[in-house]
């Protein structure tokens, strides 16, 4: 018998959403009966999203966003509640990398990759909490990396942030479950990204490839049901959970 999983009456927020991972994640989420907001700083690979869940049936609405300025945040999440309704789901996928060797790293680009993968799932988490804590229920999936917990070289800020997003989930995973918050994350491995690709050379991709036992990277449509299912009821005694989806590369 087929598991089927109905987010019907769900409001979702899905930060980063515009592209790869991010927008994966919104799509499954619709297909799964919830609505769902899509915030991005660009404006139009946000709109193409929200037009791909308005096919599927469900409403949507497209929020330009700067996930690490608090007031931004603050509007977008009380944008989100007085137009869809409600705010049942976060997920905080909105990231970026600049790889280079750590003396040759600039301070500003230290400062985006942390400002925009920890500070911005701080920021939104907090801001969603004040909604999902007065109803007593909410689902938080925050998109980590195995790149975590295992390290490269000229990746410094990266993998940094990266750690603190596992370590940022498990403590407010401890402190809102007693609000019926569930607070999980996904680490995916190396997935076949516009963010990847850009930094990635063929060179690389390929010693990376030898590197997993599946031998290939994730689509970003196969970290969509992960985040459906941690979005869900049948989630429920998941807490602070760092989910790995990596095709076997953490596991040898």
């Amino acid at each position: 018998m087929a598991l089927t999983i109905d987010l019907s009456g769900k409001v979702a927020v899905v930060t980063g959403g515009g592209r790869g991972i991010g927008r994966a994640i919104a799509l499954e989420l619709a297909k799964a009966g919830a609505d769902v907001a899509v915030a991005a700083r660009t404006e139009a690979q946000i709109e193409e999203t929200r037009d791909a869940i308005r096919r599927e049936g469900r409403r949507s609405i497209a929020v330009r966003l700067d996930v690490t300025d608090k007031s931004a945040v603050g509007a977008m999440m009380d944008e989100v509640v007085s137009t869809l309704g409600g705010l049942h789901i976060l997920v905080n996928n909105a990231g970026v990398a600049r790889p280079n060797p750590l003396l040759e790293y600039r301070e500003e680009d230290w400062d985006l990759v942390m400002n925009t993968n920890i500070k911005g799932m701080y920021l939104c988490t907090q801001a969603a909490g004040k909604y999902m804590i007065p109803q007593r229920y909410g689902k938080i999936i925050n998109l980590a990396s195995t790149g975590g917990e295992m390290a490269g070289p000229y990746n410094a800020a990266y993998h940094a942030s990266k750690a603190a997003a596992i370590l940022f989930t498990k403590s407010v995973a401890l402190e809102w479950i007693r609000y019926n918050i569930n607070v999980n994350a996904i680490g995916p491995g190396f997935v076949s990204t516009e963010l990847f690709e850009s930094f990635a050379s063929e060179k690389l991709r390929e010693s990376l490839k030898r590197a997993i036992p599946i031998r290939r990277f994730a689509e970003p449509e196969e970290i969509g049901p992960l985040a459906v299912f941690l979005a869900s009821d049948l989630s429920g005694y998941m807490v602070g959970e760092h989910v790995i989806i990596d095709g076997g590369l953490i596991s040898i």
